[in-house]
């Protein structure tokens, strides 16, 4: 048993090093991967979808607006039914099973 250990204990470590790590990725608790994503239907603009919104959020319909805008990266206000909207983890904040929003400049 000694001899076994000697010949693979980097390999050994090297295993239940990666599982630690593993499941400490996969139980973290991470929220920043956490996306809420609008798919829009027909006859929506980003601005009825930001008036439906906003308050929800604690923001304006205009802030709520430039942050679809930013988020996904559109160059014209111009979306189609079907079109998925999305916002990153990096936004939202989860409390007591309570979603919010928070604005902020990156």
């Amino acid at each position: 048993m000694i001899s076994l250990w000697k010949k693979y204990s980097y390999a050994i470590l090297f295993f239940i090093i990666t599982l630690l790590m593993g499941f400490y990725i996969l139980f973290n608790g991470d929220d920043n991967h956490t996306e809420i994503v609008f798919t829009v239907q027909n006859g929506d603009t980003l601005w009825s979808i930001s008036q439906k919104n906003a308050e929800r959020f604690g923001m304006t319909t205009s802030d709520f607006m430039k942050l679809l805008e930013k988020e996904n990266q559109l160059k014209t206000t111009s979306i189609k039914s079907g079109d998925k909207l999305v916002i990153s983890g990096s936004y939202i904040h989860i409390s007591n099973d309570n979603i919010e929003l928070a604005f902020k400049e990156k």
